[in-house]
């Protein structure tokens, strides 16, 4: 989850992987998943194509739920140095709202346990991706690339 962080658009290529929380956020929202047996020239000339507002937008989004990936640190991994307690502080602070008591990956972890189901938007032979044939509006697809 780097790339949430790095400004950049998460391109899944996997067709068995579903990434965590994806009961809490719309994934087709800050992220492409491509089917494995499309990973061609077909691929590359796609990611092209995509509108830099588009991407723009989808790094906003990635932005808005990027600290949800985050685990903060023990309340321990600090002790005895106040440099790193103030560099938490700044992290919750600056990038972080809510890091060390809400908003965080543990967080995340109970609120999906507490859901117990499934409710993503895409299954395991489905792949999402903007649609530059419907103004980039986020879509799903099979792994042929036909709308479902």
């Amino acid at each position: 989850f780097e790339t949430l962080w790095a400004g950049c658009v998460p391109v899944i290529l996997s067709d068995h992987y579903q990434p965590p929380f994806a009961q809490l956020f719309d994934l087709s929202e800050f992220a492409i998943k491509w089917p494995v047996s499309k990973i061609d020239e077909s691929l590359v000339q796609y990611l092209q194509s995509i509108p830099i507002e588009v991407v723009e937008k989808y790094v906003q989004a990635a932005q808005r739920v990027r600290c949800w990936y985050l685990f903060p640190p023990p309340e321990v991994a600090w002790l005895g140095s106040w440099e790193a307690r103030r560099e938490l502080d700044l992290l919750e602070e600056e990038v972080c709202p809510g890091l060390s008591s809400s908003r965080n990956a543990f967080q995340a972890v109970v609120e999906v346990l507490a859901r117990k189901k499934r409710a993503t938007r895409a299954g395991r032979h489905q792949f999402y991706m903007p649609d530059p044939g419907q103004n980039f509006k986020s879509a799903i697809v099979d792994e042929d690339l036909n709308p479902l």
